[in-house]
């Protein structure tokens, strides 16, 4: 038996201090029950009840997360991209469908302003020549001599051009030139495929206003702005295809080699004169 059985419900307080009083005699110094408990165990459930506690505190802040709004994601950077793209093509559009004339395109040109290529360079680089001409010849972006001049080509690339012309009895005032991106890339890069696009409105503008026979594409980026931005020259030049402007007129068109390309790699100037004649040939038939 142990001292707590001695214990009744109907003891008086004196008799209850007395017993207890009776335990402090043997030592005890804490109060304890009948049954072991493990101190370990109990620190863990209450632990775990104080973490369940938590969590049902935090269940309806939980459950408001979930039943808000959704945030809305951010523009990706390409979707961006690809909105500023359309804007600026459709801004080259309507600027060149509002040119009734030659001298329209080139105010237009001068008000347009989403190519960043305009930034850089020193001219902006339309066109020379007859604009009544049966060949349209379209050179590539200008380089640094075509820059400082303002013209579609210049320098030793103007010398060779002429004296390509002159050898199926044509000269550069006999020919309508205007180029494929209006303004010098930095350190003469080939221009992006971007460029090629903003400036594509206004160089057909000007196919619809001139109306030639011919269209002389003069290197592989004016090639790639026409037809495909993979084109070869290599294995597109000489080849004959009908380019189809914004009206619905069908001109013929052939591509060749650019004079700075001739002028870098000589042993080309063969395939050039091939498709010279090739292009002499036709404006014969054209005017037949």
């Amino acid at each position: 038996m142990t001292p707590e059985d001695w214990i009744c419900e109907d003891w008086t307080r004196d008799e209850l201090l007395a017993a207890l009083e009776w335990q402090l005699s043997f030592g005890a110094d804490e109060a304890t029950g009948e049954t072991a408990v493990d101190s370990y165990i109990l620190t863990q459930e209450l632990a775990e009840k104080a973490s369940r506690a938590k969590a049902a505190r935090q269940q309806p802040v939980a459950q408001k997360s979930l039943s808000a709004k959704p945030i809305q994601a951010k523009p990706t950077q390409a979707k961006r991209a690809l909105q500023s793209l359309q804007k600026t093509l459709m801004e080259a559009n309507n600027l060149a469908a509002e040119a009734n004339n030659l001298a329209d395109v080139a105010t237009a040109l001068q008000g347009f302003d989403g190519c960043a290529l305009k930034k850089t360079a020193i001219s902006t680089v339309l066109n020379e020549g007859s604009d009544t001409a049966d060949l349209m010849i379209i050179m590539g972006a200008p380089r640094a001599d075509e820059d400082r001049e303002g013209k579609p080509v210049a320098g030793l690339n103007r010398i060779l051009l002429n004296n390509m012309l002159k050898s199926i009895g044509l000269t550069l005032e006999q020919v309508y030139l205007t180029s494929c991106v209006f303004w010098r890339p930095p350190g003469d890069k080939k221009p992006t495929t971007n460029d090629l696009a903003y400036c594509k409105p206004f160089v057909d503008k000007q196919i619809t206003l001139v109306k030639p026979k011919v269209l002389m594409l003069m290197g592989e980026t004016t090639l790639r702005g026409f037809t495909d931005p993979d084109a070869s020259l290599l294995r597109q030049r000489g080849k004959w295809s009908d380019y189809t402007a914004p009206d619905g007129t069908t001109t013929k068109m052939i591509s060749t080699f650019a004079p700075h390309m001739l002028l870098n790699t000589p042993r080309q100037k063969a395939l050039a004169w091939l498709d010279l004649r090739s292009i002499n040939k036709e404006l014969s038939v054209v005017n037949a």
